[in-house]
């Protein structure tokens, strides 16, 4: 008794029907920003009027804050700086 050819594992990739894609994250969180001291949601035109800022720590990011919050999130920043750990946010709201 003789074997049966078998095929190739690429001659079976050619043949097997195409796997799914992996599901790319379609959302950027440019839109969707909120205080590091409060954490309330921000919306993008409050930072043209003047109602939230970004603050820039020594390393060089920059950082979403309501103006009300603004000596907050510099205490927040200052501390990152110093210690060199994760700034310290809060969670977020809307």
């Amino acid at each position: 008794m003789k074997r049966e050819k078998r095929l190739t594992k690429r001659e079976r990739k050619a043949l097997a029907p195409p796997r799914p894609a992996a599901q790319t994250q379609t959302h950027t969180h440019t839109h969707h920003i909120h205080c590091i001291a409060c954490g309330r949601h921000l919306e993008p035109e409050e930072m043209q009027t003047g109602e939230a800022v970004m603050l820039r720590c020594l390393h060089g990011s920059t950082f979403p804050s309501c103006s009300g919050c603004r000596a907050r999130s510099t205490e927040l920043l200052a501390e990152h700086d110093r210690t060199g750990q994760a700034v310290r946010t809060a969670s977020a709201w809307h």
